[in-house]
């Protein structure tokens, strides 16, 4: 990837052309913005074009700094993501080890910290050392969503660049680049991304939108019988990673139905495709109801992110929803 490709995020490449033209990239960079946004993919542009052969700011793409690079097999890039739920001291001694030698191929030593929030206490603490005193041939990428969510002390180290969320534009030329996606997938893709490229949406859309249509005919109808279809589903959901697409969707679902609700119109629709179909479910979900609903979405989703078993996570929400329909009917369903 070139810094040229990096689309949606002007304003983030513009600052490291910047950098580049002058010859001064500091030794620890904090990229700041949602997931899925292309911060890893722009810290790995930047590998490039300080260790192309060219050795302009650029990179050419075809030398061997740039083809291991971008093949995930240079000896002097590294890209450190978490090990499980946390990036651990562990993995902060080894690459700190390794930033005491020097480098082996690179002018210029890349470390990438994916997800660097996810740093518990002893690695934070640890990887502080190493941003105190970083080598001079070293250049250091954190990647993170907030950086609330980070140390002090390690973000007074570090020059911050800001990443927002990709344009829909932007999003539909990296989901339908090569993807081969009909454009009926194509454009529920972009919607449910919310300026997000994630690699699993490229991957399973049209599995998902399969799944939106599922629940959408189950939920038309929310009565024991469409009830008991999405228990029988849940199985099936929980034993792929089906399931967090399936409580994602439902985020955007309850949260629609209470935007109707409220008569704020449907430009701010995310499935404004099924328009007519959230206008029809107003009647089972009137914005109380969806507000419930969708609080119940968010309390699976922590439980199940925790390890809750997740086919009777699921059930409990689809016995919640109903629950929520029952005492805005006043019937026994």
């Amino acid at each position: 990837m070139f810094l040229d490709a990096i689309v949606g995020q002007e304003a983030a490449v513009a600052a490291l052309r910047q950098m580049l033209a002058a010859g001064r990239v500091p030794s620890a960079l904090l990229f700041l913005g949602p997931h899925h946004v292309g911060k890893r993919t722009t810290a790995l542009a930047l590998a490039r074009a300080l260790n192309c052969r060219r050795n302009d700011g650029t990179a050419c793409g075809v030398c061997p700094a740039c083809r291991k690079i971008d093949a995930g097999v240079h000896p002097d890039v590294d890209v450190v993501v978490p090990d499980g739920q946390f990036i651990k001291i562990g993995q902060v001694r080894e690459v700190s080890n390794r930033l005491g030698l020097i480098p082996r191929e690179a002018r210029k030593r890349v470390v990438v910290l994916a997800r660097a929030e996810r740093m518990n206490p002893p690695a934070a603490h640890a990887f502080l050392k190493t941003l105190e005193e970083p080598p001079v041939d070293t250049l250091i990428v954190l990647c993170a969503a907030s950086a609330a969510e980070l140390f002090d002390t390690i973000t007074s180290r570090c020059l911050p660049l800001r990443f927002g969320l990709l344009p829909d534009p932007a999003v539909r030329s990296l989901l339908g680049d090569s993807n081969g996606l009909s454009a009926e997938v194509l454009e529920f893709a972009v919607r449910f991304a919310r300026g997000r490229a994630r690699q699993e949406l490229r991957e399973r859309a049209g599995q998902w939108l399969l799944i939106r249509e599922e629940l959408i005919a189950a939920l038309a109808r929310p009565e024991g019988q469409d009830f008991a279809e999405l228990t029988d589903k849940s199985a099936k959901w929980t034993a792929t990673e089906d399931w967090r697409f399936v409580l994602q969707w439902l985020e955007t679902w309850f949260r629609d139905l209470a935007v109707l609700g409220g008569g704020t119109g449907s430009a701010s629709l995310i499935n404004l495709d099924r328009e007519e179909a959230l206008w029809a479910a107003q009647g089972h979900f009137p914005p109380h109801v969806a507000e419930s609903c969708y609080r119940q979405v968010l309390a699976a989703r922590a439980g199940m992110l925790l390890n809750a078993n997740k086919a009777l996570a699921l059930d409990a929400l689809w016995m919640g929803c109903r629950e929520a329909v029952r005492n805005r009917t006043g019937g026994i369903l």
